[in-house]
């Protein structure tokens, strides 16, 4: 998992919940990774995973929930960083189809040792978009997130549904997408 994923996840932490309940979840944390996370550093998935299942345990809030909160507040910042990927031009169906065929390519140049998922849109209308989520990671609570943290930046009402999921022995998460305020 890239260092810019922590980073933000300590953010998210700190604004939400004050940084005394971070470095107290840190040091609770049994980690892998000695030191600070930083941005462009790439750190075991079990780090990030450990910090989670603290932080849940800590503030007694179910990971589903977590993940979606944590992937609202992370889109906008990932945006803000990188605000050619989200042309003001853009709708938000736009951008979705955009993610794996540009970001995550994007992303492979920057970071070639990132593993990014698989994030394939099938156009089903105009105010319609059907998203498969393949990962070894299984964050589909953390894609829900960001499809609301898309729907906040774009100022668009997405509606979605999750149809498939992984967790249930599906072959992935498939996401059901609709529209509305000219979304398409």
């Amino acid at each position: 998992m890239k260092g810019v994923i922590f980073n933000l996840f300590e953010d998210f932490v700190c604004e939400g919940f004050g940084d005394d309940t971070y470095e107290a979840i840190l040091d609770e944390a049994d980690l892998q990774t000695e030191g600070p996370f930083v941005g462009p550093g790439l750190y075991p998935d079990a780090d990030l995973l450990e910090l989670v299942g603290r932080t849940i345990a800590r503030l007694g809030i179910p990971l589903p929930d977590a993940l979606r909160a944590f992937g609202r507040f992370a889109l906008p910042r990932l945006v803000a960083s990188h605000p050619d990927f989200a042309d003001s031009t853009m709708t938000a169906k736009e951008f979705l189809v955009s993610v794996d065929g540009v970001i995550h390519v994007e992303v492979q140049k920057l970071f070639p040792d990132a593993i990014t998922p698989r994030l394939v849109c099938e156009d089903a209308g105009p105010d319609r978009l059907v998203m498969t989520y393949r990962s070894e990671r299984g964050f589909c609570h953390l894609v829900e997130g960001f499809l609301d943290g898309v729907s906040d930046h774009f100022g668009t009402k997405i509606d979605y549904h999750q149809s498939s999921c992984a967790h249930d022995g599906a072959d992935a998460c498939r996401f059901e997408l609709g529209f509305s305020d000219g979304a398409a």
